[in-house]
């Protein structure tokens, strides 16, 4: 008798799947140095935008006006990834020597791919706040409430001299 119920798996299904996995992950790795100096290009374009964006906050903060949430949370965002960047900078490195043919393989696969990664996700957040630089208005002007205050007059009052004061105006 023959088989009543037949089962086919394909197995390039499978092997497309893991290999596309294995692709995807490696490149983290293969692509550490190119990741790296984007990232450096753009930090310093970044910097570049927060300092002007800085400027014209310093400026209108001098006519008495205070800056928008939203550009400070900008610019404590910028900070933070700034801050990211120098660290990946300080471990890059000890990574790239980790690197071995060519690039393409490394003696830590594990850590090198984590260090990739990260890389690449910080280049994507640095980006994204490039991206986010365009505001309609950096400050808003404050309403400051007038406060009413008394004016009393006073006399003058000389303390030590008022013997010599009465001389004075005897004798004109």
């Amino acid at each position: 008798m023959g088989n009543i119920i037949g089962i086919q798996i394909s197995c390039d299904a499978i092997f497309t799947l893991c290999l596309n996995c294995t692709v995807h992950k490696a490149a983290y790795v293969r692509q550490l140095k190119d990741n790296l100096r984007a990232l450096q290009s753009e930090l310093e374009k970044l910097i570049e935008a927060r300092n002007d964006v800085m400027r014209r906050v310093e400026v209108a903060e001098q006519r008495r006006m205070k800056r928008t949430d939203q550009v400070q949370g900008w610019l404590s965002r910028v900070q933070a990834a700034e801050t990211e960047v120098g660290q990946l900078t300080r471990d890059s490195p000890q990574e790239i020597d980790k690197l071995c043919l060519g690039g393409y393989c490394s003696r830590n696969y594990k850590s090198s791919y984590r260090f990739g990664k990260q890389v690449a996700e910080t280049l994507l957040v640095v980006r994204t706040l490039m991206g986010e630089r365009a505001f309609d208005e950096v400050v808003v002007e404050i309403v400051e409430e007038s406060i009413v205050a008394d004016e009393r007059p006073t006399e003058p009052l000389v303390v030590g001299l008022q013997s010599i004061l009465e001389q004075v105006w005897s004798c004109l």
